[in-house]
């Protein structure tokens, strides 16, 4: 089986184990295909408070994106998150990969980020190339704690409001 960089299985295009997740923010609601469950929960989340504190993700421009059955970019061996359904790209055509101080809130993000307990890691942290528009699971976290991150955000305002607009994603994260 084949194993993304953050360390979760690579899925097919046709996987049941893939969701695309209707995520309400203030714009408009957002359609990401992530993975299903606590992990793309997560990940839908973050879009949510990202929407709501940093800048608007819905526009006239389809620049977001979750899912793609693909390698790592510039790489000749290895699989992107995206393969796996564990990461994101927000606002692609405003930060675009390698440029880096596209944002002015990087503070804030790193802020936010917080709430996820180190699950989550942002592409404009990286060390070589970065990659502003990119949120994913960071290396080596578990489903297990996915899963107790995820049923405590679903807590909240905003995880409520989530999981209302995905009622058949409640069941598999209170599994």
């Amino acid at each position: 089986m084949a194993i993304s960089a953050n360390g979760w299985p690579v899925l097919q295009p046709d996987s049941t184990r893939l969701y695309t997740w209707n995520i309400p923010t203030k714009q408009g609601t957002v359609r990401i295909r992530l993975r299903n469950g606590s992990a793309g929960f997560l990940l839908a989340l973050w879009v949510m408070i990202f929407a709501a504190r940093i800048e608007a993700v819905v526009g006239k421009v389809l620049d977001d994106w979750g899912y793609a059955y693909r390698p790592i970019r510039g790489q000749s061996t290895g699989w992107s998150n995206h393969a796996s359904g564990t990461a994101e790209d927000l606002n692609s055509t405003k930060h675009p990969l390698g440029k880096v101080g596209t944002f002015v809130q990087a503070a804030l993000i790193r802020l936010l980020l917080r709430r996820f307990r180190g699950l989550l890691d942002w592409g404009g942290d990286w060390h070589n190339r970065k990659d502003e528009m990119h949120f994913e699971l960071a290396p080596g976290t578990t489903m297990s704690q996915c899963e107790a991150r995820a049923k405590r955000l679903a807590k909240t305002r905003r995880g409520k409001a989530l999981l209302a607009a995905n009622p058949t994603q409640r069941a598999v994260i209170w599994s």
